[in-house]
């Protein structure tokens, strides 16, 4: 029995050790942090897995502190766990002159993704996920979406910095994921042109000439994407109508009536003109977004009904609370009269047909406010960024971009020298398990004597 028991001891002890021996070479990783910082995307993950030869990653630091190379490097390593074609080194940017030159870097901390012999530079407002992965899938396709932003008609400009109604957040946006924008006056133009992969019309205040509609039109009819956005109580009521004629083919129209919300959960606390929108309807749009709120300031209601081929889905609806004033009223006379249409509303709406061998896609939004400077960072950290993104990404097929929200922050791996591994080793297969087993061998033999 005395053999037997030393016997089972060594055995356990053996088995203690190899299974910490094992654990300790694989390296398993858990990610316990609430919003998943430490997990990438099931996106990102396709991204790396998808890559076919080396990505050289250089990260170019100055050595300090505050530098983001500690968050940055462990965000590759995820990338690198996810593809052996990620391979990354780190270089000095005061004394590696050589990759400065080569790759024309104009300042320190930026991060040079090569592949196949083009170049991305990711500087530190870049250095998220979703900009590593829009870097890596713009690097594989080799081509940039261009939106084509309308203007000329009053329509929200790109390079408006102003809060209240610029756009030069959505400018910023754009090309920090990979998109180019291009300027393209509506009102001259007889037809969109065929390098335009979107069209972003954003709250124009003047009538929409009958050939612009017409070339709208065809380049819909073409498969074409358009982003489209009104606002209530249109100054020129011909400009809402001249919208409604491009959305004619289509079945559906902007009321043109501002939407006043009255529940609380579904609004600004201060304003019932600012409608809240938690709950989405499904998309690949606001499948990462569910549970979170975005604004919808100053919204009129998309109406009607879709035609038989066109695939539509409310994406941001109103309460059933809620209801819709059609002739401007003062801003203290907003409460409910007779003759108010009655809620729930849709917003934000999303429409896909096919068109040939192409789809088209378009996008509704009942205000211009959506994604007006005030409604992004760093002004406000809600939904609104994700929801804006995403719309562009959707239109722009890149539906593996889709669902690759922007995180706040990241967690950063605890960092052990190989002494530190030894010791972590040793302590967890040998000491602690040896520890057991004599524990074990001295009460045997303590019993034994004394018994």
């Amino acid at each position: 029995m005395t053999r037997l028991s030393i016997v089972v001891a060594v055995v356990v002890l053996a088995l203690l050790v190899g299974a910490n021996v094992a654990a300790s070479r694989s390296m398993p990783a858990i990610d316990v942090t609430r919003d998943g910082l430490n997990t990438l995307t099931p996106q990102s993950v396709g991204a790396a897995k998808s890559l076919q030869s080396d990505a050289q990653v250089i990260g170019l630091f100055r050595p300090g502190t505050g530098n983001g190379q500690a968050e940055t490097e462990a965000l590759i390593a995820l990338y690198a766990a996810q593809s052996p074609h990620v391979v990354y080194r780190r270089e000095n940017f005061d004394t590696d002159r050589s990759d400065v030159k080569l790759y024309a870097i104009k300042q320190p901390n930026t991060v040079v993704i090569e592949y196949r012999g083009k170049t991305e530079q990711l500087t530190p407002p870049a250095q998220d996920e979703a900009g590593f992965t829009a870097a890596l899938l713009k690097l594989q396709s080799g081509r940039v979406p261009l939106v084509c932003w309308a203007v000329g008609d009053g329509e929200r400009g790109l390079k408006d910095v102003d809060q209240g109604a610029g756009y030069s957040s959505v400018a910023d946006i754009l090309t920090h994921d990979s998109f180019a924008t291009r300027d393209l006056v509506l009102a001259q133009a007889t037809s969109i042109p065929g390098d335009c992969d979107q069209l972003a019309i954003v709250d124009p205040t003047s009538v929409l000439p009958t050939p612009s509609l017409k070339a709208i039109d065809d380049y819909l009819a073409a498969g074409g994407k358009l982003l489209l956005a009104a606002e209530p109580w249109a100054k020129d009521p011909k400009s809402m109508d001249s919208l409604n004629a491009a959305l004619k083919p289509y079945g559906l129209a902007f009321s043109g009536a501002l939407v006043i919300e009255t529940d609380p959960a579904h609004r600004s606390s201060s304003d019932p003109t600012i409608v809240a929108v938690s709950g989405y309807g499904r998309s690949p749009i606001t499948d990462e977004i569910q549970g979170r709120v975005s604004f919808f300031p100053l919204t009129t209601a998309i109406t009607g009904a879709p035609g038989p081929a066109v695939i539509a889905t409310p994406i941001a609806t109103t309460s059933a609370t809620s209801y819709a004033i059609a002739q401007p009223r003062s801003v203290q006379d907003l409460g409910r009269k007779a003759g108010d249409a009655s809620g729930p509303f849709t917003v934000m709406e999303t429409l896909e047909q096919a068109a040939g061998a192409k789809r088209t896609r378009i996008v509704l939004l009942g205000t211009g406010g959506f994604a007006e400077n005030r409604t992004l960072p760093p002004s406000n950290s809600d939904a609104n960024l994700d929801l804006v993104l995403a719309s562009f990404q959707w239109l722009a097929e890149q539906d593996s971009l889709v669902s690759t929200p922007s995180k706040q922050g990241r967690a950063l791996p605890l960092a052990l020298s190989q002494q530190d591994q030894s010791i972590l080793i040793f302590i967890t297969s040998v000491l602690m398990p040896g520890l057991m087993v004599f524990g074990g061998v001295v009460t045997w033999w303590r019993r034994r004597v004394f018994s």
